[in-house]
């Protein structure tokens, strides 16, 4: 076997130099020609492309059972938006996220990057991205944490048929020195649903077969118009897997939660109610998407009633109320709770405003059981570019 000296390694590239010199081509050169390739491929489809993105700022002071906070939080989110229609029917979506927690936390990161197929009686998604398939995302939404593998939707007038595939957790266990069995966490859900006039009926179902993770649930959902306003309801049934991680086991545990909100004028009126039994803990559920700071009033296992009102103000002021009682059996407090979100909001242009806020509401711990207070006030500037 030939041993590379460093006088062969010259020579070597030596010859190879003044062999792409007698090709006629340089390494500059080559390099120079795959950029112009890309950008010739770029301005090609310049007119298909979109770019986008959101910025914010946050300042938030927060009362949590889990830690205690003497110093309020400083942090950015940062979100990019890149899409391209590819041809008639194939559309690429990808979006960037950053955030940075000042002094703590700085990432990077990539929240969505899919392929869309359409066509006029057939959706399908292929990537990472955001989906929800019941309309309340008691059981399956992945609004949150993206969902990761495919998404199917058709129908016509009639009739609606979704459902997805995704990979929720991949886990190597070594067995032997020799070999790693892969095992995984996959998740499937279908819905099929039927559109009317007046209403629409339908059901979700959703497993997880095997794993930690490893659950299914099943759930029933109404739309439709009362009073005047729009009316949703969920019904789900919830049971975790033989090696599901959650502590407390049961043989399942039903969950519901309705809406109706009415706009009258400038304002929008809204009441809630909802009940979630112990145990209620689907996997990808709104109750797991930090509701808390989306200003929500309900949480597990927990029963109540609230309302609220979405009122525009003068001078492009404009006010979110909402408050409720929660009740819960067996926790550290006794009788009926309030909970409240309030937020005001400053409006500069279309893109920009100015945002205040104030929560207090109620936490699940890791086991989705045992509640604990949660009060936050915060200030947030957004824009959109």
């Amino acid at each position: 076997m030939l041993r590379l000296t460093k006088t062969n390694l010259l020579l070597w590239c030596l010859f190879t130099l003044l062999f792409l010199g007698f090709l006629g081509v340089s390494p500059t050169q080559a390099v120079e020609d795959n950029v112009m390739k890309r950008l010739s491929n770029l301005e090609s489809r310049w007119g298909h492309l979109q770019l986008g993105g959101e910025f914010s700022l946050l300042a938030d002071y927060k009362q949590r059972a889990f830690e205690e906070y003497r110093t309020p939080d400083l942090k950015n989110y940062l979100n990019l938006y890149f899409d391209a229609q590819i041809d008639r029917n194939f559309y690429f979506y990808l979006l960037l996220s950053h955030y940075d927690n000042y002094g703590y936390l700085n990432q990077l990161y990539v929240n969505e990057a899919a392929v869309r197929y359409r066509s006029p009686q057939f959706l399908l998604d292929l990537g990472k991205f955001k989906f929800t398939l019941d309309p309340l995302g008691l059981i399956a939404d992945h609004s949150g944490s993206p969902l990761q593998g495919m998404a199917i939707q058709t129908g016509n007038n009639k009739i609606y048929f979704g459902g997805y595939y995704s990979r929720l957790f991949l886990n190597p266990a070594k067995i032997d020195p020799e070999k790693i069995e892969i095992t995984s966490d996959d998740q499937f859900a279908i819905r099929v649903a039927f559109p009317k006039p007046q209403y629409m009926l339908g059901m979700t179902l959703v497993s997880t077969p095997s794993g930690d993770l490893s659950e299914t649930a099943i759930g029933l959902d109404l739309i439709t118009n009362v009073s005047g306003g729009a009316l949703q309801t969920e019904v789900a049934w919830y049971k975790p897997g033989v090696d599901s991680y959650q502590t407390y086991k049961h043989d399942g545990a039903f969950g519901g939660l309705a809406t109706w909100s009415k706009n009258v004028a400038a304002t929008t009126y809204t009441l809630n109610t909802w009940c979630f039994e112990k145990g209620f803990a689907p996997i990808s559920s709104v109750l797991n998407d930090s509701f808390l700071e989306k200003g929500e009033i309900f949480a597990n296992n927990s029963y109540g009633i609230g309302g609220g009102l979405q009122r525009k103000l003068e001078n492009n002021w404009e006010t979110t109320v909402k408050a409720g009682l929660l009740l819960s059996p067996d926790q550290t407090f006794s009788g009926p709770q309030l909970t409240f979100s309030g937020r005001l909001r400053k409006s500069f242009s279309i893109a920009t405003n100015l945002e205040f806020g104030f929560d207090s509401g109620f936490e699940a711990d890791v086991d989705k059981i045992n509640l604990h207070r949660y009060n936050r006030l915060f200030v947030q500037f957004n824009t959109v570019f």
